[in-house]
């Protein structure tokens, strides 16, 4: 009697210890307090603003605030029944707007492009004409006073056309250059500053990453433009371009809303239908933890965030520090493995506003040169104004004539670098 009761008290201990085992690998932890703040933040935000309407239907041979409306409306009842997971939503297909020829064969390196309308080798009136619909489009989008989404990202988020975008941020160069023609160079040069003025608001507002880039991307030709064309004599010497203020240059709103579509994801992975059906509502429960996940990715984006507001010397500082270590929990192995795979690095993202600051005191420094000024004299000019403190001034490898500053992270775009028109 009393063997059989220990066995019963045995076995009651082992399936008590298994129960609580059980307990505890089912149990998720709470979500952070600023990972709640996040999401509070931005799954609550009203309405995109009319200029962001006028951007997603930037492409559409029809009125674009229209079509803008109309895929937003459309996107909007189709996600009511889906989940955030759902990458499948197409809108509406309509008639599109036909590419202009600068978007076409300028579509590489602006500046090389620009160069060739200069030597007179593309025709500026031909291009000008042809583009006049994208550029009327372009100048009607910098008039907006936001161009705000004020929406969480999903997998299936319709995007603006920024191709577009970017065509008739070129075409408002040439038609600067129509101007300096026409014998307004005063007012080509106030044109493509005020363009740049203009940006700098929406940059420092920005609420998505691709829009943020963008824009950075824009500001970038519109200083390459000013500085090729002062190296050409064809505008006068231009007052310095202030470097980004720290509003500017803030990833906060965008780390944020970037952190949200990936934690709405995570949060919505566990009662996903097509992954339930795939691997079973079991499953799920037992091996992934959204809030474990989420809070595991919330130091990426925040850290991130807080190193956007230092200026260029101290974020080389920062790369240099190591990096705290991803968490993970033995009970998430689902979430662990998604940590890895989908995880972005978005030091990259931040380096670019930085190089975008690179190229804005090179500008300034070249600008000071009187046209016709040799390589040698452009390499003195930009000593000691590298806003990484690093390196002098060089002239890029493999691509003779364009002067860059160095930097921490590779420069792709080449945003820290300046062609040199001059004699060299």
């Amino acid at each position: 009697m009393i063997a059989k009761f220990r066995t019963l008290l045995i076995v009651s201990a082992a399936a008590a210890l298994l129960t609580g085992a059980a307990v505890i690998w089912m149990q998720d932890e709470p979500l952070d307090a600023q990972a709640v703040a996040w999401m509070d933040a931005v799954n609550q935000q009203g309405g995109s603003s009319e200029g962001y309407l006028y951007l997603l239907g930037l492409d559409a041979a029809q009125e674009p605030m229209a079509v803008g409306r109309a895929r937003q409306a459309e996107y909007r009842q189709w996600l009511d029944s889906r989940s955030a997971l759902d990458a499948s939503f197409r809108p509406q297909q309509v008639e599109l707007l036909p590419r202009s020829v600068v978007e076409q064969r300028c579509g590489g390196e602006w500046l090389y492009c620009l160069q060739q309308v200069l030597d007179g080798r593309r025709d500026v009136d031909a291009l000008l004409q042809d583009g006049a619909q994208v550029l009327a489009r372009y100048q009607r989008v910098i008039g907006f006073e936001h161009l705000l989404r004020r929406s969480a990202l999903t997998a299936s988020s319709p995007l603006p056309s920024y191709s577009v975008l970017i065509a008739g941020n070129r075409l408002l160069a040439l038609q600067a250059y129509r101007l300096i023609l026409d014998g307004h160079a005063g007012q080509a040069q106030a044109l493509l500053e005020a363009d740049f003025t203009r940006w700098r608001r929406h940059l420092a507002e920005a609420d998505t990453l691709v829009q943020k880039l963008v824009i950075a991307h824009l500001m970038a030709a519109d200083v390459g433009t000013l500085s090729v064309l002062r190296q050409r004599n064809l505008i006068e010497a231009p007052a310095p371009l202030a470097p980004l203020s720290p509003a500017e240059r803030s990833l906060q709103v965008v780390m944020r809303s970037e952190f949200v579509m990936a934690a709405n994801g995570y949060a919505a992975m566990r009662d996903d239908p097509q992954i339930i059906r795939e691997q079973g509502r079991l499953f799920m429960r037992v091996l992934f933890k959204p809030n474990m996940t989420i809070n595991a990715t919330l130091p990426n984006y925040r850290g991130v965030a807080d190193a956007s507001r230092q200026d260029a010397a101290a974020f080389v500082e920062w790369l240099r520090q190591p990096q705290p270590a991803v968490s993970r929990d033995w009970r998430n192995p689902v979430g662990n493995v998604l940590l890895d795979v989908a995880s972005l690095d978005m030091k990259r993202y931040l380096a670019r506003l930085h190089d975008l600051d690179a190229r804005i005191e090179l500008y300034n420094r070249l600008a000071r040169l009187a046209p016709g000024f040799t390589e040698r004299e452009a390499i003195a000019a930009a000593e000691g104004g590298n806003p990484y403190a690093i390196h002098p001034a060089s002239v890029l490898a493999g691509k003779p004539g364009w002067l860059c500053y160095d930097g921490p992270l590779k420069d792709h775009r080449n945003l820290r670098c300046l062609p040199l028109v001059g004699e060299r």
